[in-house]
C-alpha cells in the first residue's frame, strides 16, 4: 500500500475537546510519518496547530446543513481542488457540518471518508447525513457506538480520546497561584469547560454548592477555566456570593490554551469527557458530570464505569444537583484522598488513553479502509 495522506476536517478550531483532540491526533500521526494536513475556519488554536509544522487550510464553513446550492458548490470545488493538490488518499471528518461537506467532495474525489462522532449531542437528522456517504465510523465512548449504531449498518470503530501524556503530567504551581493571589495551603476546585447550555447549568450548580462548601472548607477558592455565552450570567452570581460571603474567591480565567498550568494548581478538578481526562493524567482527582448526567467521584475502582459513560457526557444514571456536588466534594475534602488517589489515575490513564496508544487502532482503521475502498473500486 502507498504511503498514507490523511485530511483532517473541523468547522473551526477554538478551544474544545474535539479540536484538542485533533491537534493530539496530528502530532501522533505526523510522529509516525503519516503526512497530515488539516481545513478548519477560524480559531484560537489555529497557533497551536501551526506549531505541528502540518500544513493549515483555511475555509469558511456554513454554521447548518442547509446551505444554498450555489455556495455549497463553491465549497465542494474548493476542497475537490485541495484534495487533489494535496494527493490526499483518506479524509477524516470530525464534526457536523464540515464533515458533510467533507464527506461529499472525498466521493467527487473517489478517496475514501472517516467521521468520528464526538458525542450524542447533534440531531439524529445531521448525524444520518454524514453517515450515509461515511465509508467509515469511529465513536469515542461506547454510548456514542450506540447512538449511532441504527443508523450505520456497518462496523464502527470505538476509539477513545487520546491524551498526551507527556503535555498533560504533573507540575508545580506556586508560580501562577502567586499570580492568582491564592494563598499557599488554600483548597482550589477547578471547573473547565465552554460555559455554555448543559455545561453553564453545570458550573452555575458547582458555584452555588462551594458557596455552601465555604463554610466547611473557609479557604476554599474555585476556579473556572472558559468562555461562553453563558459567562456573563455565571459572573453575576458569583458577584452576589462573594457579596453574601464578603469575601473574594471565585477566579474567571476565560478561554485558556495551556489549561494544564491550572490543573497543577487545583486540588480537584470538576469536569467531563476529556477534561477529566486531562485532569488525572496531571494527578488530579475528579468529580465527573457533563451533559447528560452526573457520575461522581473517580476511582480506581469505578473507573471502568466511568469511562463506559464518558464521565457523565454520553451517559448517566443520576442527573446532577447542588446537593449531590456539594456532598462529593466535601467527602473527597475529607477523607484527604488527593495525592495517592491522583497517581493510580493517572496510571489508568497513560493505560487505556495514552495518545500514543490510542493513535495506534487509528491507523489500522485508515489501512483498513483505504484497502476496502481501493477493492470495492476494483470490482465496480
Amino acid at each position: 500500500m502507498k504511503s498514507i495522506r490523511v485530511l483532517m476536517v473541523l468547522d473551526t478550531m477554538d478551544v474544545s475537546g474535539t479540536e484538542t483532540h485533533v491537534l493530539s491526533l496530528v502530532k501522533e500521526l505526523q510522529s509516525r510519518g503519516i503526512y497530515t494536513a488539516v481545513v478548519t475556519g477560524n480559531g484560537s488554536m489555529i497557533s497551536r496547530l501551526r506549531k505541528t509544522g502540518c500544513k493549515i487550510h483555511q475555509m469558511n464553513f456554513p454554521k447548518t446543513l442547509t446551505i444554498n446550492s450555489e455556495a455549497e458548490s463553491l465549497l465542494l470545488n474548493s476542497l475537490v481542488d485541495l484534495l487533489r493538490k494535496e494527493q490526499i488518499s483518506l479524509v477524516h471528518g470530525h464534526q457536523i457540518t464540515s464533515g458533510n461537506i467533507a464527506a461529499k467532495a472525498a466521493k467527487l474525489s473517489n478517496i475514501p471518508f472517516i467521521f468520528t462522532l464526538h458525542g450524542t449531542y447533534f440531531p439524529k437528522s445531521d448525524i444520518k447525513s454524514v453517515l450515509r456517504i461515511t465509508d467509515a465510523a469511529v465513536a469515542v465512548s461506547e454510548p456514542v457506538k450506540k447512538h449511532i449504531q441504527p443508523f450505520f449498518p456497518k462496523n464502527i470503530s470505538i476509539i477513545a480520546n487520546g491524551i498526551d501524556t507527556t503535555d498533560f503530567s504533573p507540575s508545580p504551581s506556586l508560580e501562577l497561584r502567586e499570580k492568582m493571589n491564592i494563598p499557599p495551603k488554600a483548597k482550589v476546585i477547578l471547573y473547565c469547560s465552554r460555559i455554555t447550555r448543559h455545561k453553564a447549568r453545570i458550573c452555575m450548580l458547582l458555584i452555588k454548592a462551594c458557596r455552601d462548601l465555604k463554610k466547611d472548607i473557609p479557604n476554599l477558592h474555585v476556579i473556572i477555566v472558559g468562555n461562553g455565552s453563558q459567562l456573563k450570567d455565571i459572573k453575576n452570581m458569583a458577584a452576589s456570593i462573594h457579596s453574601s460571603c464578603k469575601e473574594e474567591f471565585i477566579h474567571f480565567t476565560g478561554e485558556q490554551q495551556n489549561v494544564k498550568d491550572y490543573y497543577a494548581l487545583a486540588d480537584y478538578v470538576v469536569g467531563t469527557g476529556r477534561v477529566a481526562l486531562e485532569a488525572m493524567a496531571c494527578e488530579r482527582p475528579v468529580i465527573s458530570c457533563g451533559n447528560l448526567g452526573y457520575f461522581g467521584e473517580v476511582n480506581s475502582n469505578n473507573f471502568q464505569q466511568a469511562w463506559e459513560c464518558y464521565f457523565g457526557d454520553h451517559a448517566a444514571k443520576q442527573a446532577s444537583s447542588q446537593a449531590i456536588i456539594y456532598r462529593d466534594l466535601r467527602n473527597l475534602h475529607q477523607s484527604s484522598i488527593g495525592v495517592p488517589t491522583g497517581r493510580e489515575l493517572r496510571k489508568l490513564v497513560l493505560e487505556h488513553f495514552d495518545s500514543k496508544k490510542i493513535i495506534l487502532p487509528l491507523i489500522e482503521l485508515y489501512e483498513s479502509t483505504i484497502q476496502s475502498f481501493e477493492q470495492q473500486q476494483a470490482i465496480n
